[in-house]
C-alpha cells in the first residue's frame, strides 16, 4: 500500500479537504493571499520594532544607562565626598562596582603657545571606568596623563609626549596660575558613555583626595534602577543628601513608546487578517452551494454533523495554513533585513520578535478557524435531503 493511501485511510478528512481546496484553486489561493498579507504586516511590524528597540536601548547603554550618577545632595554637609562616604555607597550597592572621580577643567599650552580650555576627570585608576587602547597605566602614575582616544584623535598626541597644563587656584590674594608637565601614558579606547573628560589625571593632584561625583556601574538597566532606588532610601529618607541620576527612566519611556507603536501597527495588520477572515468565509459559502449534493451524499452514507463540520474546518484551517506558512518565510526575510539593518546581524532574532512572528502565525490560523465555523455549521445543519435535490 503505498503512502497516499496510507494517509487518506488514516486521515480522511484531511484528504477531503485537500481535494476540495484543488477543485477551486483560485478561490483558495486567494483565500490564502489575505492571510498571507495579515500574517506578513503583523510578523514583520512586530519583528522589524522588536529590532529598532533593541538598538536603541543598546545606544542607550553604551551611553550610560547602566550606570547611576551619585552627586552631593542640597542638604549635605559638605559639597564633596571624601573616602567614608565613598565607602558607605559601595556598602549600599553591593556587588556593583563603584568609582570616584572628580571633574575639573584646566588650559593646555599648545605648540604655537596659545592656550586651550580642556576637561580633566581627576581618578584613581582610568581602567575602572575605560580599557586602554594603547600603552599602559604604572601602579604609582603621578606626572602622568591618560588621553581619550577623541582628545587623541583631535589634536594629534602621541604616547610619550609631554602636555604642558595651567591650573587655576583660588587664594586670599586672587586667582593663582600654576603650570604642570605630564607625560601620556596610556591612550583609552572609544567610549560613547556618558560624561567623562579628554584627559585623566590621578586623583592626588587635587591635594585633598575629595570627590564631586560617583558612579556606579551595574550589569543591566533593572539593576541600575535597583541601585537608585536603594541609595534614594538610605541617604535621602528625611533629607537630601545625595543626587541620584539615572538613565532607567528614559529606558522605561523608550520601551514604552516603541511597544505603543508596535501595537498600533500591529493592531493596523490585524484588520488585515479580519478581511481575509470574510475572503475565507466566503470562499468555504460559496463551497458549501457548490458542494450541496456531494454533503447530501456524505449525509447519506453515514457521516454525521461533526463530520462534515470536521472536514470543512480542517479546509478552512489548512488555507490559513498555506497563507501563514508563506507569509512567515516573508516575514522572516523582511525581519533578518531590519536585524542587519539595526543590529548588524540578520539572526539577532530578539524573544518579542519570535513571539510577533509566532503571533503573527497562531492569529492567521485562527482567523482562518472561526471564518469556516458559520459555514460549517450551516452545511452540517441542512436536511441531507434537501441537499441531494440540489
Amino acid at each position: 500500500m503505498s503512502l497516499r493511501h496510507r494517509i487518506a485511510g488514516r486521515f480522511p478528512r484531511l484528504v477531503i479537504a485537500r481535494r476540495n481546496i484543488s477543485r477551486a484553486k483560485v478561490r483558495s489561493i486567494l483565500a490564502a493571499a489575505s492571510i498571507l498579507i495579515g500574517v506578513v504586516a503583523i510578523g514583520a511590524i512586530g519583528a522589524g520594532g522588536a529590532a529598532f528597540k533593541q538598538s536603541q536601548l543598546q545606544s542607550i547603554q553604551a551611553q550610560g544607562a547602566t550606570s547611576v550618577y551619585v552627586s552631593p545632595g542640597a542638604d549635605m554637609e559638605a559639597s564633596h565626598f571624601d573616602r567614608e562616604d565613598v565607602k558607605a555607597i559601595d556598602e549600599t550597592v553591593g556587588a556593583a562596582a563603584v568609582v570616584a572621580t572628580e571633574p575639573g577643567s584646566m588650559e593646555l599650552i599648545t605648540s604655537d603657545g596659545t592656550r586651550d580650555g580642556v576637561s580633566v576627570t581627576y581618578i584613581d585608576d582610568p581602567r575602572q571606568l575605560h580599557e586602554v587602547e594603547r600603552g599602559g597605566i604604572p601602579d604609582n602614575w603621578r606626572q602622568s596623563v591618560v588621553v581619550s582616544h577623541e582628545f587623541a584623535a583631535d589634536r594629534g598626541v602621541e604616547l610619550g609626549e609631554r602636555l604642558k597644563l595651567v591650573s587655576e587656584t583660588e587664594t586670599a590674594s586672587g586667582t593663582v596660575e600654576t603650570e604642570h608637565t605630564y607625560r601620556v601614558v596610556a591612550v583609552l579606547v572609544e567610549s560613547q558613555s556618558f560624561g567623562g573628560g579628554g584627559l585623566f589625571l590621578p586623583i592626588e593632584e587635587t591635594g585633598d583626595r575629595q570627590y564631586s561625583r560617583v558612579e556606579v556601574m551595574t550589569e543591566s538597566t533593572d539593576r541600575a534602577e535597583a541601585v537608585a532606588e536603594a541609595l534614594r532610601d538610605r541617604f535621602n529618607d528625611r533629607k537630601d543628601r545625595l543626587l541620584v541620576f539615572e538613565l532607567t527612566s528614559l529606558v522605561r519611556l523608550l520601551k514604552t513608546l516603541v511597544n505603543g507603536i508596535n501595537a498600533f501597527l500591529a493592531g493596523l495588520g490585524s484588520i488585515s487578517l479580519l478581511v481575509a477572515g470574510v475572503s475565507i468565509a466566503n470562499t468555504m459559502l460559496m463551497a458549501v452551494i457548490k458542494r450541496r449534493e456531494e454533503i447530501g451524499v456524505l449525509r447519506a452514507v453515514g457521516y454525521g454533523k461533526v463530520d462534515i463540520v470536521r472536514i470543512l474546518l480542517v479546509e478552512a484551517v489548512l488555507l490559513g495554513a498555506l497563507g501563514s506558512a508563506v507569509g512567515l518565510a516573508i516575514a522572516v526575510v523582511v525581519a533578518m533585513v531590519a536585524n542587519a539593518l539595526f543590529l548588524g546581524d540578520p539572526f539577532a532574532f530578539t524573544q518579542s520578535a519570535l513571539l510577533y512572528l509566532a503571533g503573527a502565525v497562531g492569529f492567521g490560523i485562527l482567523t482562518s478557524l472561526l471564518a469556516g465555523a458559520y459555514p460549517a455549521w450551516r452545511a452540517a445543519n441542512e436536511r441531507p435531503i434537501d441537499a441531494l435535490r440540489g
